[in-house]
This record gives structure tokens, C-alpha cells and sequence, in this order.
């Protein structure tokens, strides 16, 4: 009896595993590609602000216009969040986290945990790379490209961004 109810509990939590990963993410959270601004801060229900993206860039920035997230925990990490939207229709395209506080103590056990974190909720990475002192990693999902860069010390990035790919290869 206990083997047939450890064999059930293992099936469904494989099964469980297997369809997070399959599953598609088509923006970040409840903000969907393609939504305004508006449509944006009202599936939040928490505070954003319109970011300067002058301050944002450093210098003219054309990317459109991006509201900013000041604090959202992820993985027990906490991160400021931008949502980017495009030019000339103001849809949303991007959405990039910045982790708050990081140090060189724990900077590598952060990196590897918030790794293995997206690895289980999105599958292996298509590419892992060490490009100028930073760990590239990345994700290609149908709708959504996920890229996790940090140098391992004391600065990490998650990135999600449409996936254009597939549609400029002539996939819906």
C-alpha cells in the first residue's frame, strides 16, 4: 500500500514538473505582450511609477516609455522590475529585473539557486555562456526569451522579452 502511494506521489509530482515546463510564458506575471501602460499597472494591483528614461538610459533614450516596479521578491531575492514598452504603439515588449542587494559573500550561491529556480519552472536552458566575467544564460520559450546574466558577485539581471523569433521564421 505505502509503495502504491509513493508511486502516485512520485507520478504526480513528474507529471506536475512536466507541465510547468511546458507551459508558456507570454510576458512576466499577469502583464502580457502587446499591453499598454494602463492595461499593465491594472493586472499589477501593486504601485508602478513612469521611470525617466533619460536617468535610464544616460542618455536620449527612443525605446518608448517603461514603468518601474520599485520592489517584487522572487526566489527570496528582491528586484527593482522595468516594463518596456515599444514605439510607436506603447505595447509592452520587455520586462527586466534587477536584483537590489547582492554581495560578494553570497553572490554565487544566489546565482546557481535563482538558476536551478528557472530551470524548474522553464525547462533546461537552450545556452549557457561566460562572456566578459558574466554567466549568460538563456531560455527560449514560444512567446518568451528569458535571460539570466550575472556575474556571480554582486550584480544579476533576469530579463524576459517577446519572443520575435519565431514569428520572424514564419511561426505563429
Amino acid at each position: 500500500m505505502r509503495r502504491t502511494v509513493l508511486a502516485m506521489l512520485i507520478f504526480s509530482t513528474l507529471a506536475f514538473a512536466a507541465s510547468a515546463r511546458s507551459e508558456d510564458v507570454s510576458g512576466w506575471q499577469d502583464a502580457k505582450w502587446g499591453m499598454t501602460p494602463d492595461e499593465v499597472q491594472k493586472v499589477l494591483r501593486q504601485p508602478t511609477f513612469l521611470a525617466d528614461l533619460a536617468k535610464v538610459c544616460g542618455e536620449k533614450c527612443d525605446e518608448g516609455a517603461a514603468l518601474e516596479l520599485n520592489d517584487y521578491e522572487l526566489n527570496g531575492q528582491h528586484f527593482m522590475v522595468r516594463f518596456w514598452f515599444a514605439k510607436p504603439d506603447m505595447r509592452l515588449h520587455a520586462v527586466s529585473m534587477f536584483v537590489k542587494q547582492l554581495d560578494k559573500e553570497n553572490g554565487n550561491e544566489v546565482f546557481a539557486k535563482m538558476k536551478q529556480f528557472l530551470e524548474i519552472s522553464d525547462g533546461p536552458p537552450r545556452s549557457v555562456n561566460l562572456i566578459r566575467g558574466f554567466f549568460i544564460v538563456d531560455w527560449a520559450l514560444p512567446s518568451s526569451i528569458i535571460t539570466l546574466r550575472s556575474n556571480a558577485t554582486d550584480a544579476m539581471t533576469i530579463v524576459y522579452e517577446e519572443n520575435t523569433e519565431e514569428k520572424e521564421n514564419g511561426k505563429p
